[in-house]
């Protein structure tokens, strides 16, 4: 597997796989709030969907024990249906494709010139992405734009943070986290904790400008602390809600074809 391959795996199970919260701060600072799971998600969710499709170009950087490198990177977005993404090394050229639907996927890897096609299932994409991971899920992810998906509200709590809202819930035996800016509702980070307590992982957006009521993250990181995983992405080129895109991918007729 090249470096650049690496790259496009290693972002792929950090970015895009993951249910994932926000801030850890001060018990000192909090401030308790009346507002319920239902109405902070709804806020949340309606902010989000302004953006309803994405076509944008950008840079990854990966720092991990085994990988340090970076690679250039293109991704368009149709929400709620399809997502296309692929990742390109020095020279322009072409690593990795993928395309995902809610119904199937499409995964092209150039290096090994071999094509994968499948339904989408959680594990279908588990296993191209080498993470648990659901459609929506992915899309979330890649679109900076975070939507609150979990809907079982059993265990949760809200409250004020250094003037952002933090919803903390429960889901099993993990702890999801998401920070919520208060006065236009989108989301800047994501944490996931186990058990214990320990932080899995978190997603950081930073540097949020808007456009047409849309709240949209110059620059996302990803760190996964026990495994020394770090990634940063920092979009170059965005365009916000395009118009319904189109993907066609090249495929060579002598790549191997595998059907699942």
């Amino acid at each position: 597997m090249t470096s650049a391959l690496r790259i496009y795996s290693s972002v792929i199970l950090l970015l895009l796989g993951v249910l994932f919260q926000s801030c850890t701060s001060s018990v000192d600072t909090e401030e308790r709030t009346g507002m319920t799971f239902a109405e902070l998600s709804e806020r949340v969710n309606s902010s989000a969907a302004r953006l309803t499709s994405l076509s944008a170009e950008g840079e990854i950087s990966i720092d991990s024990p085994t990988l340090s490198n970076t690679g250039s990177f293109t991704v368009s977005i149709n929400r709620p249906d399809s997502l296309y993404t692929k990742i390109e090394g020095p020279f322009g050229i072409d690593i990795a494709d993928v395309l995902v639907t809610r119904s199937e996927f499409t995964y092209y890897n150039a290096t090994e010139n071999k094509v994968i096609k499948g339904p989408s299932t959680q594990r279908n994409l588990g296993v191209i992405l080498k993470m648990k991971v659901e459609f929506d899920d992915l899309v979330n992810a890649l679109s900076g734009n975070f939507m609150i998906t979990n809907k079982d509200t059993s265990d949760y709590r809200i409250f004020l943070l250094n003037e952002d809202y933090v919803l903390e819930q429960k889901s099993g035996k993990a702890t999801n986290k998401y920070v919520v800016n208060s006065e236009y509702f989108y989301v800047t980070r994501i944490q996931n904790y186990d058990e214990s307590g320990a932080l899995r992982l978190e997603i950081k957006y930073d540097e949020f400008y808007e456009s047409g009521g849309i709240h949209f993250p110059k620059k996302v990181t990803l760190t996964r602390p026990k495994e020394k995983q770090y990634v940063w992405v920092t979009y170059k080129i965005e365009n916000l809600n395009p118009g319904k895109l189109h993907y066609k991918l090249k495929i060579p007729g002598s790549a191997k074809k595998v059907q699942w």
